[in-house]
């Protein structure tokens, strides 16, 4: 419940919602306003969830108009001509007051990265600065000089997009003219770095180098939990599709259709992705629910054959119904997954040799790692996919596979440039020397 350690503008941990004689339910909570004065809210519901979520909207909405409220307040009850004495700490803080009840639709994860970033980068720097001192020149400094020496662009292209937000919102209640965020320069690049990928020629090297690890495991004694396939199944199932990791986990044994249809297709529907919210466990958003698109990719019967030995084998209290769930049946996180698959790289380094491209048809061997396991990520999988369907059939089908809906984005992040040319010489041919 809300105390005198509660931020202001904010609410503690709505307790949980008690039963009446009437049999409905009462949640109770207190928000703090801006100004610290605690003031006592309850909702009703038929259900504990229905009266705290009925609560927790009724904060948002106080948060959402007490910020406004005081960001106006502070307009006339100082003067136009006094507008310029306010801190940019203060604005702020009302700005991360006004997203964290809602007020702009964010998500409560992005608002919780959108404050912390806020607090972190921009206030340190710019908060003792006057609001109207905020200008064009004080912004540019700023954000330009986050990429001093050439590192840490994407931390400084994050900035600009929350002080951006922040400006914004203060042009709009008035107290400035206009958002100087939108006239700062460009702000530096780095250099695209090459795709990287498993070249088609290895990808069965690796997946089997991948699954023989997995089963060792499975037999060798070892301390700690009981070993599982997570990791090579997870692998195959990801060079398979091209999904994202954070929708492989998302996936449920009713998103999958591994016994044979009529028409003998095998299917995944990726319509959820894995995802964590400020004081929540790991939860799933629903693509329903969010609006974005749903996809069915079509898989080969020897990718279905492992998930029905998956299922078959599944030993785990899984309420959730995921086919990759974590210990207790709660939805895996991502860095998890990660995290395993880096100990599963590692000794894969050590315990296998995957060859070079071997230099054939008179071919120019192409220059690469020796090992191209050694830095692979979940998302090296997805780009491996990419590529081989945008060079083996088209980019178009490249980007329904990944669900891109613009091939643009595609080509910029997800396929690797091209080292090599398609044959032209026999038409060069043609018109140099005039062949028939």
């Amino acid at each position: 419940m809300a105390n005198h350690q509660t931020r202001r503008g904010s609410w503690g941990t709505i307790p949980p919602a008690k039963r009446q004689q009437d049999g409905r339910y009462k949640a109770n909570g207190r928000y703090k306003t801006l100004d610290g004065k605690l003031l006592q809210r309850f909702r009703t519901g038929t259900t504990a969830r229905k009266a705290e979520d009925a609560l927790l909207a009724a904060f948002q909405t106080m948060a959402a108009e007490d910020a406004t409220k005081h960001a106006a307040e502070l307009d006339r009850a100082s003067g136009r001509d006094q507008v310029s004495e306010v801190l940019f700490a203060d604005v702020v803080e009302n700005w991360i007051s006004y997203i964290e009840a809602g007020g702009k639709g964010l998500r409560v994860s992005t608002a919780y990265e959108y404050a912390r970033m806020a607090r972190a980068d921009i206030v340190p720097s710019l908060g003792a600065l006057k609001l109207t001192d905020v200008d064009i020149k004080t912004c540019a400094n700023f954000l330009h000089g986050i990429v001093s020496g050439g590192r840490y662009y994407a931390k400084a292209e994050h900035n600009r997009a929350v002080l951006s937000n922040i400006m914004e919102w203060t042009a709009g209640l008035g107290l400035i003219p206009g958002n100087p965020v939108r006239q700062v320069a460009y702000l530096p690049k780095p250099r695209k770095k090459p795709v990287q990928i498993i070249e088609k020629e290895d990808m069965a090297e690796v997946l089997s180098a991948v699954r023989q690890h997995g089963e060792a495991q499975m037999k060798a004694k070892r301390p700690g939990p009981p070993q599982n396939l997570d990791i090579p199944d997870g692998v195959e199932l990801l060079l398979a599709t091209g999904v994202r990791i954070s929708e492989l986990l998302a996936l449920r044994w009713d998103d999958v259709w591994i016994d044979e249809l009529d028409d003998g297709s095998y299917w995944v529907q990726i319509n959820g992705k894995v995802g964590w919210e400020k004081g929540e466990p790991m939860l799933r958003h629903d693509y329903l629910k969010t609006g974005k698109k749903i996809l069915d990719l079509r898989i080969s019967p020897e990718v279905a054959a492992m998930l029905r030995a998956r299922r078959a084998n599944e030993r785990r209290n899984n309420s959730n119904r995921a086919v990759f769930p974590a210990r207790g049946g709660k939805w895996m996180q991502p860095q998890n997954f990660r995290r395993r698959w880096r100990a599963v790289r590692q000794e894969l380094q050590i315990a296998y040799d995957i060859p070079d491209e071997d230099v054939a048809k008179g071919r120019k061997q192409e220059h690469r790692q020796s090992s191209p396991i050694e830095t692979v990520t979940p998302h090296t999988f997805r780009r491996s996919v990419g590529t081989f369907i945008a060079e083996t059939v088209s980019i178009d089908q490249a980007a329904q596979q990944l669900g891109h809906s613009r091939t643009a984005v595609t080509i910029r992040s997800y396929l690797r440039e091209r080292q090599e040319a398609p044959d032209s010489s026999e038409y060069l041919a043609r018109v140099m020397y005039k062949r028939e």
